[in-house]
C-alpha cells in the first residue's frame, strides 16, 4: 500500500498544482464505487475486490442483485446539497470526457479532474475541425468556447452555491459540454452523462444529484442539443417541474431562421408554438434562386467563421454542403483592366489599417462625442497624409476606395451614416473562428429542416399586439384572424418596426423606441449573372480556380458597385456540359439605389460593363440568365441587416432584445449584440430567446427548488 501511495504521490506532482496528502490518496484511490443500477436508477455499494476500476462499460450493464431493496439510508444523505461539506478531500472526477480537450493545457485538478486517471481520449475526432468547447490559455478566445477553469457570469447567478468553490461545478459543466460536442449528432441526455461520472465514494451520488441541474440549466440556455437532433422524451419543462400542469402557448411572428429556430427549440422544450408568417413562404432574408442552375442565396450565404457555428452544426447534422473560402483575393484595377500594383495595394491596405487603429485609440481615449465614421475616416486619413512625405496617387486613391467599399459592404449602408465610435462594437468579444465558408447549395435544406413538425402558418401578416391583459397576448392579422397565446416572440427585421407595420397596444416602452432611433436598417442587393463559359478564372489564377476578385473603383462614385464578384459555378460535374457559370455580386452604400432606378436588364447591362473593364481583351459573351435582388421593396422585410447610427451603442441591440413584461419577447439579428448582421447571429439570439421564455414560464408558476 505504500508503494502504491508513493506511486500515486509522484505521478500527482507532475500533473498537478497542489500538493497531495494522505485523504486526497483514500478519497481517489482507496474508497468504495457507488454504482446506479441500470434498471431501476438506484444507487448502490459495489462490492468488488482492490484492482476494480469503475467504467461507463460498466455503469451501463450493471444490474444490482434486487431492484425491489430500498436504496441504504445514507444515500439520501448524500444526495443533499450539503453533503458536500462534510467531505474531506476536495471531489475530483476520473477518466472525464473534457480531459480529451484539457490535457496539457490545464491542471486537471483545477477544472474538477484527477490528474492522475484520465483514461478518456480519442485518437481522431469527428467533430475536431468545426467544433472547439474550450478555450486555450495559448489562443485567442473564441465564441461559444467556455474556459474550463472559469464560471461565466450567468453560472454564478444561477448556482450561487459554487461561486467561493467552483471545481465541482466546473467538472460537471465541463464533462457535459465536451460530451456534447464529441457527438452532436444524437440528443445528449442526463443518463449519458451519468454513465461518464467516474469517482469513489458517497461523493458520486452528490455528483448524480448535481448533475441533473446543471444539464437542464446547459440544455435550457441551448450550449447542448440545439440543431437537427430528436426531440427528447421527457421535455425540459418536465424534467425541471413535473407537477406543472399548464400548457405555455407561444406564438411567433417571423418564420425566418431565428423564428423557425426558437420554435423548434421551445417545441422540443415542450411547448405548444404557433408561427405565423407574412410572406407566402419561409426562410426570411435565407431565399435562394435556383434559375441559373446554382444555388443564389438572395440574402444570407455567407458563414462569418466555421468553428462553433451553429449554423456549421446543422450543416454537418443534415449532410448540408458547405465550402471554405480561399483567403486569396485578386484585385483588378478597372482603370487599367489588369492585377492592381502589388506595392500600391499593400502600403493602402497598411494605411487603412493605420486609421482604423487610430479611430479604435480615439474610441478609447476621446471623450468627445459620436460622429459619422465617413467623417472620422476622412479626418484620420487627411492627417496621416499631411503628416508624411508621401505622394498619394490616383492609383492609391481607386484602392482606398476599395476598402472603404468592404467597410461600407460589412455595415450595409453609407458610413455617414454609421456610428464611428460603435461601428465594431461587437469585436469586444471572441468572434466565430476559422475559415469563412458559402453554402454551397443554399439555406433551402436548414430552412425546411427547421420548420419540419412545426405549426407555420404563411400569408398571415399580424398588423396588431395587445399585450395589455394580465394572462395573454391578444394579436390580429391583416385577414381579420385573431390569435391568442401565454407568450409572443417577435422574429421580424428591424425595417419592419421603422415601418410601424405592427402597432402595438399598449405602445413600446421608450426603451424600444430608442433602440430603434438608434439601430440602422442596412441595404445590400445582389446581382448575379450565368454566362455560357467561365472567361474569368485563366486570367486571374493559373490553375483556374478561384472565389473571388476585387473590383477596385475608377472613382468615389462607383464605389459600392461590383465592389467584390463571386464566383458560384458549379465546381465539379460528371458530365461537364451541364456545368454552370455564374458571377455573383453586390451593390451597397450610395450605389445600392440603382436596383431601383434601372430595370433589372439595365442592371445586368452594368454589371457586364464593370467585367468588360475588369477584362478588356476578354469579349465578354452574352448573359444566359441573371437574378436581381429587391430587398428594399419587399414590404416585409426591407433590409438586409442592421448597423449603429451616429449616437447609437451596443446596449440599443439589448435594448430591442429586451422582453417587456414577459410576455413579448424578441429575436433576430438586429437584437444580437455581439452577432449582428449574420445569419448565425440570428439563429443564437433565437436559442436565448427559447431559454428566456422557459425562464419566465417557470419563474410565474414558482420558484425553481432547491436541492436538499
Amino acid at each position: 500500500m505504500f508503494d502504491r501511495y508513493v506511486e500515486w504521490k509522484r505521478n500527482w506532482v507532475e500533473a498537478s498544482r497542489c500538493s497531495p496528502n494522505l485523504r486526497v490518496f483514500i478519497c481517489e484511490q482507496l474508497l468504495s464505487f457507488y454504482s446506479n443500477c441500470s434498471k431501476c436508477t438506484k444507487f448502490r455499494k459495489v462490492a468488488a475486490d482492490e484492482t476494480f476500476l469503475l467504467s461507463t462499460d460498466f455503469l451501463n450493464s450493471y444490474i444490482c442483485e434486487n431492484c425491489d431493496v430500498p436504496e441504504d439510508s445514507i444515500i439520501e444523505e448524500a444526495k443533499k446539497i450539503t453533503f458536500i461539506q462534510s467531505i474531506s478531500a476536495p471531489p475530483l472526477l476520473h477518466d472525464a470526457p473534457a480531459v480529451h480537450y484539457l490535457r496539457g493545457e490545464y491542471y486537471l485538478d483545477e477544472v474538477g479532474f484527477s490528474p492522475v486517471n484520465d483514461r478518456f481520449y480519442i485518437d481522431e475526432c469527428p467533430t475536431k475541425k468545426f467544433m472547439s468547447p474550450f478555450n486555450m490559455p495559448t489562443e485567442q478566445s473564441m465564441a461559444f468556447s467556455v474556459r474550463p477553469d472559469v464560471m461565466e457570469y450567468d453560472e454564478v447567478h444561477s448556482f450561487p452555491e459554487y461561486s467561493i468553490e467552483p471545481v465541482p461545478f466546473l467538472a460537471m459543466r465541463n464533462s457535459i459540454i465536451a460530451l456534447w460536442n464529441l457527438n452532436p449528432f444524437d440528443r445528449l441526455t442526463y443518463e449519458h452523462c451519468l454513465r461518464s461520472l467516474i469517482c469513489r465514494g458517497l461523493i458520486r451520488v452528490w455528483y448524480a444529484t448535481q448533475l441533473q441541474r446543471v444539464f437542464n440549466y446547459l440544455e435550457l440556455k441551448s450550449v447542448i442539443n440545439y440543431g437537427f437532433i430528436s426531440p427528447p422524451k421527457i421535455p425540459l419543462i418536465k424534467r425541471i417541474h413535473p407537477s406543472e400542469k399548464r400548457q405555455l402557448d407561444v406564438i411567433v411572428i417571423g418564420a425566418g431562421v431565428s423564428g423557425l429556430g426558437v420554435a423548434r427549440q421551445l417545441r422540443s422544450f415542450g411547448v405548444k408554438v404557433t408561427v405565423l408568417e407574412a410572406k407566402s413562404r419561409t426562410g426570411g432574408r435565407m431565399q435562394d434562386d435556383w434559375s441559373l442552375g446554382v444555388a443564389v442565396g438572395c440574402g444570407a450565404q455567407l458563414i462569418t467563421g466555421i468553428v462553433n457555428n451553429p449554423i456549421v452544426l446543422m450543416c454537418e447534422q443534415a449532410k448540408v454542403k458547405y465550402r471554405p473560402l480561399g483567403d486569396d483575393c485578386p484585385l483588378i484595377d478597372s482603370c487599367i483592366g489588369r492585377h492592381v500594383n502589388a506595392a500600391a495595394d499593400r502600403l493602402t491596405d497598411e494605411h487603412f489599417n493605420s486609421i482604423l487603429d487610430a479611430i479604435g485609440q480615439w474610441k478609447l481615449k476621446s471623450k468627445n462625442g459620436d460622429i459619422s465614421l465617413m467623417e472620422q475616416i476622412k479626418l484620420v486619413h487627411e492627417k496621416l497624409l499631411s503628416s508624411v512625405d508621401f505622394r498619394w496617387t490616383k492609383e492609391h486613391d481607386r484602392l482606398f476606395q476599395w476598402q472603404l467599399g468592404n467597410v461600407e459592404f460589412s455595415c450595409g449602408s453609407r458610413l455617414s451614416d454609421v456610428s464611428a465610435r460603435n461601428w465594431d462594437q461587437n469585436e469586444c468579444v471572441g468572434q466565430f473562428a476559422g475559415e469563412h465558408a458559402i453554402l454551397a447549395e443554399g439555406s433551402s435544406v436548414i430552412i425546411r429542416k427547421l420548420s419540419e413538425g412545426l405549426d407555420i402558418r404563411c400569408s398571415n401578416p399580424v398588423v396588431s399586439i395587445d399585450y395589455s391583459k394580465p394572462d395573454k397576448v391578444i394579436l390580429h392579422t391583416e385577414n381579420g384572424r385573431k390569435y391568442q397565446a401565454n407568450k409572443v416572440i417577435l422574429s421580424v427585421p428591424l425595417a419592419v418596426y421603422h415601418r410601424g407595420i405592427i402597432q402595438f397596444e399598449p405602445e413600446l416602452p421608450d426603451d424600444k423606441s430608442e433602440a430603434l432611433r438608434n439601430l440602422g436598417a442596412g441595404l445590400i442587393e445582389k446581382v448575379a449573372v450565368k454566362f455560357p463559359r467561365k472567361f474569368w478564372t485563366d486570367l486571374l489564377r493559373k490553375d483556374g480556380t478561384i472565389d473571388y476578385f476585387g473590383n477596385v473603383p475608377k472613382s468615389s462614385a462607383e464605389r459600392g458597385l461590383f465592389n467584390m464578384f463571386y464566383d458560384f459555378s458549379t465546381r465539379s460535374s460528371v458530365n461537364p456540359k451541364n456545368q454552370q457559370f455564374v458571377l455573383m455580386s453586390y451593390v451597397c452604400g450610395d450605389s445600392v439605389d440603382i436596383v431601383n432606378t434601372k430595370t433589372d436588364v439595365e442592371v445586368v447591362e452594368l454589371f457586364v460593363e464593370a467585367l468588360q473593364e475588369l477584362f478588356p481583351d476578354e469579349t465578354i459573351p452574352v448573359p444566359t440568365g441573371y437574378v436581381v435582388t429587391h430587398w428594399g421593396r419587399d414590404l416585409y422585410i426591407g433590409m438586409s441587416y442592421s448597423y449603429l447610427k451616429v449616437g447609437g451603442t451596443g446596449d440599443h441591440y439589448d435594448m430591442l432584445a429586451k422582453p417587456i413584461e414577459n410576455k413579448l419577447f424578441f429575436c433576430g439579428e438586429a437584437t444580437n449584440r455581439f452577432f449582428p448582421q449574420t445569419m448565425t447571429g440570428a439563429f443564437v439570439s433565437a436559442q436565448r430567446e427559447a431559454g428566456k421564455v422557459i425562464e419566465s414560464y417557470i419563474s410565474e408558476a414558482m420558484p425553481i427548488p432547491k436541492l436538499e
